[in-house]
């Protein structure tokens, strides 16, 4: 598999967050380790991409907020209009070019 850019991570992360995760299914699904999910995630709040909820207890979620899901809806048509091969693109399609 081959590297990831920055902005296909920011992509998986908003992707996997659109109905509320917690930190461990943010790895999970956008592959990250606990380190650099933390520094996406900071950096996507800051940017008002992502936000966090806190739930009753101590459980934290981040979903993806309006503004983050606009950045989303653009990001893909970008990477649909250029063509670019993306691993959840592969994952659709069944291969890459």
């Amino acid at each position: 598999m081959r590297n990831r850019q920055k902005d296909e991570i920011m992509r998986d992360i908003l992707h996997s967050a659109k109905d509320g995760l917690g930190i461990t299914r943010i790895m999970f699904h956008a592959y990250l380790t606990h380190n650099q999910a933390k520094e996406y995630i900071q950096a996507l709040m800051n940017s008002e991409l992502l936000k966090l909820d806190v739930e009753s207890g101590s459980l934290k979620r981040y979903s993806t907020t309006p503004k983050g899901l606009e950045y989303l809806n653009a990001a893909e048509d970008i990477s649909r209009l250029l063509s670019i091969n993306t691993r959840r693109a592969v994952k659709a399609t069944g291969f890459l070019f």
